[in-house]
């Protein structure tokens, strides 16, 4: 998972693994063995990483992570403003956890 969202995160940014060597201090020969899956970063310089690329580091590793949180803000805000009666907050609720369930996710509320 790490090779495949690296690299895609480097290449939607448009950066060749030495601009992104040189903006995150990890070598580009470095960049190139954890895109090909030859080697596995260690946690401090998937920080680097991410910081560069401006993820949050566990976008590498969690496969339950977006990329950035705007998009799941935004359709938020859409659905807060969707809810108008007790009725519509039942089935939110139901594909919530409906879901959690196809996820394997607790809920508490």
């Amino acid at each position: 998972m790490i090779k495949e969202r690296l690299k895609k995160l480097r290449l939607d940014h448009k950066l060749t693994k030495v601009t992104l060597g040189k903006i995150s201090g990890v070598s580009n020969v470095q960049i190139g063995r954890y895109e090909n899956g030859l080697s596995k970063p260690r946690p401090e310089t998937l920080v680097k990483l991410a910081k560069a690329l401006g993820v949050d580091p566990g976008y590498f590793t969690d496969k339950n992570r977006f990329q950035d949180n705007t998009h799941l803000d935004q359709h938020l805000k859409r659905l807060k403003s969707a809810i108008k009666t007790e009725e519509d907050l039942r089935i939110v609720m139901a594909l919530i956890d409906i879901l959690c369930r196809k996820n394997r996710v607790t809920t508490e509320y």
